[in-house]
């Protein structure tokens, strides 16, 4: 199958009776396509050079085709360019259905540049398509996909200690305050913080995990003193404001079973998992945040000036990563940070609060557990498509996009998956789990832990945790387990041997 017989029928412009395919300039376009996206550019300036109307609609459809065959590679670029690259060649070449899919996404982008151009395309542009309005009262046509994006304020929240004190945070109004709060030594060395990326000896490193789905997951940690700092805004800062009912992950007395279990026993549950989370809360939606809690913002710019009172751009920056340390205003929060869980969970205050709405006024209920949503129904009525669309626009306009690939609708009839707990009558631990854990702890009682650890010095963390997390679930058939684990370890013991 060809290129163009693998490309979605709507995104291939009819070919006029008169229309001729180039074989050279096929050829061409296929070459530049396999470099991809490096050669985006190159592939526009081919199709601005076809003379001929005839040739040019067979090479556009080509073209066209390939580009949305890499379409995710091309959105996950590092570099800012390509997606600028993208936003231009869809402008020129593509079909409205593709453009409109490619500014939608890209208009929310974490790159103030991508960002900005998308914007302007969508303002100018008359796109045939509907979307919740921008405004109370607007139009419903693409201007609302422009929601947190056309107001160029960078705070409309009140600031000052009256404020500060109203959200129980510490006052702070100058960098001299803030630094005496987080204990950072220097001026010098909060400008070393301020770097914010592994680039130049900076103060994260950078690092790949594999996924499940077999890809890589990219992990910028900080390092050990701006772990210590990013602690204490955690602690002091963060810890003091309170998150929605609906969110469960990384939450003092919430967990997996407490997410699950609010979907017990539903007649119908709808999932849906939201693309790229971390990466997708910027250095201007941070700062927007840390705004809301009544620090100043001034003009945006973070710094170590101790007379400053740029509280909030410099709080964000300490909470953010960048790959260049240059780009100071295109930082996002990163995966592997100690505050990234729970300003994640803070900037979705406001999406918690609109999804919980849209399920009360539909008789459901919704939980959240980091980029992971759940709906479940006690009735399956009323149109689950409509209601679909509305949780896919109202996370786009609060800056999030949903993963159309990993929606699933389960029913009664089928096992109930919540946060990896079956919730269809009683909360449990997935059966096959269950035994295959127990044939592990068989298997060690039988023929020696060895025989099941084969090598690895985390296995004895390992029959525990899972031990214990059977348990939290399952608290009667847990128990048993962590008896019979706990028979085979033996006493947990110190490095000097003493249990």
């Amino acid at each position: 199958m060809n290129v163009i017989e693998r490309a979605p029928a709507w995104l291939l412009r009819p070919l006029p009776v008169h229309a001729v395919a180039d074989d050279k300039l096929n050829d061409r376009i296929d070459k530049l396509a396999a470099k991809l996206p490096e050669s985006l550019p190159r592939l526009q300036a081919v199709l601005d050079g076809v003379q001929m109307y005839r040739e040019y609609e067979p090479a556009v459809n080509r073209a066209s085709a390939h580009v949305w065959n890499v379409l995710d590679q091309l959105f996950a670029a590092d570099a800012d360019s390509v997606r600028v690259s993208l936003l231009v060649f869809a402008e020129a070449h593509m079909v409205e259905p593709a453009r409109a899919r490619i500014y939608r996404r890209l208009v929310k982008d974490p790159s103030t540049k991508v960002r900005n151009r998308a914007r302007r395309l969508v303002q100018r542009c008359d796109l045939h398509e509907v979307a919740l309005p921008l405004q109370k009262d607007g139009d419903w046509d693409p201007t609302g996909w422009l929601r947190g994006v056309v107001d160029r304020r960078l705070s409309r929240h009140a600031q000052g200690k009256r404020v500060q004190e109203r959200h129980d945070v510490p006052v702070i109004g100058t960098l001299a305050q803030l630094r005496k709060l987080l204990g950072i030594r220097s001026s010098r060395q909060l400008g070393y913080f301020l770097l914010a990326s592994d680039a130049d000896g900076g103060p994260y490193v950078r690092f790949t995990i594999p996924k499940r789905d077999g890809r890589e997951r990219e992990i910028c940690a900080p390092k050990k003193q701006l772990r210590w700092v990013q602690r204490q805004i955690l602690d002091k800062v963060l810890a003091q404001v309170p998150v929605h009912d609906a969110a469960h992950g990384f939450i003092v007395g919430r967990s997996i079973v407490t997410n699950a279990s609010q979907h017990k026993g539903a007649e119908i549950i709808l999932k849906f998992d939201l693309t790229d989370f971390f990466p997708t809360i910027h250095y201007y939606r941070v700062l927007g945040f840390f705004a809301s809690l009544g620090y100043s913002v001034g003009n945006g710019r973070f710094g170590t000036n101790d007379s400053s009172k740029q509280v909030a751009p410099t709080l964000a920056r300490l909470v953010c990563y960048t790959p260049d340390p240059q780009q100071w205003g295109d930082a996002r929060l990163p995966q592997g940070a100690p505050t990234s869980p729970a300003i994640s969970n803070l900037v979705c205050r406001r999406l918690d609060a609109r999804l919980a709405g849209l399920a009360k006024r539909n008789e459901a209920v919704y939980t959240r557990y980091a980029d992971d949503l759940t709906f479940s129904f006690r009735k399956a009525t009323g149109d689950l498509g409509r209601f679909r669309w509305w949780v896919d626009q109202i996370c786009h306009q609060e800056g999030f996009l949903v993963n159309q690939k990993k929606f699933h609708v389960i029913r009664a009839s089928q096992r109930q998956l919540v946060t990896g707990i079956v919730v269809n009558d009683e909360l449990h631990v997935p059966r096959d789990e269950r035994r295959r854990f127990r044939a592990i702890l068989h298997n060690c009682k039988t023929h020696g832990l060895d025989s099941q650890a084969r090598g690895h010095a985390q296995f004895a963390e390992y029959l525990r945790g899972f031990a214990s997390y059977i348990h939290m679930v399952q608290p009667d058939e847990g128990a048993e387990l962590l008896q019979a684990v706990e028979e085979l370890l033996g006493p947990e013991t110190g490095e000097d041997g003493v249990p």
